[in-house]
């Protein structure tokens, strides 16, 4: 599939903050009996309402809602948008991109869309709320992802144990991405 090519990158949120309440890339979450997990993504600390945008051009190739509940946690409102790198980019060996946007509500773009720069997605949800996945405090849950698209909602955390849903080196620091992508 052949992807729009974003001339620029931007944070999807302004001010972006990585939230103290929850995790930044790569932090080791710990899990149940002695578990851990890699999170894939920034968690980025804004009141509830708070409108999310797209980080540049792309095309929604997944938006829909996975409500949480107090028994199970999800991501609630999630879309993800595919990009094509611009040429420069190649070098790091992959074609696409894909920018993640978890715990939102309202959401505005369904898959297929073509969406533009700074686009509006939705909006953060309220802490513990099927919209927000049932997660403590409104954030939105942002990632970088390289790796191939099975058309399938992606993970928000790596765990050892299920390492055959994706592979770390598919994952970029969101907000190190932008600013690489912003400098080509």
């Amino acid at each position: 599939m052949v992807y729009p090519v974003p001339r620029r990158l931007s944070l999807p949120i302004v001010p972006y903050t990585v939230s103290d309440e929850y995790w930044k890339f790569g932090d080791r979450v710990p899990r149940r009996f002695g578990l851990w997990a890699r999170h894939l993504g920034d968690d980025v600390a804004v009141p509830a309402g708070t409108v999310v945008s797209a980080i540049g051009e792309g095309e929604v190739v997944l938006s829909e809602m996975r409500l949480g509940s107090e028994q199970k946690r999800n991501w609630g409102g999630v879309i993800v948008l595919a990009h094509k790198t611009n040429f420069q980019f190649s070098i790091f060996n992959f074609q696409n991109f894909y920018s993640v946007y978890g715990h939102m509500r309202d959401l505005t773009v369904e898959a297929g869309d073509h969406v533009t720069a700074e686009q509006r997605l939705g909006a953060v949800a309220e802490g513990y709320t099927p919209e927000n996945g049932w997660w403590k405090v409104p954030h939105l849950h942002f990632a970088i992802y390289t790796g191939p698209w099975r058309g399938v909602v992606l993970p928000g955390y790596w765990r050892p144990e299920r390492f055959w849903r994706t592979s770390l080196r598919w994952w970029h620091e969101p907000r190190a991405f932008i600013d690489k992508y912003i400098k080509l």
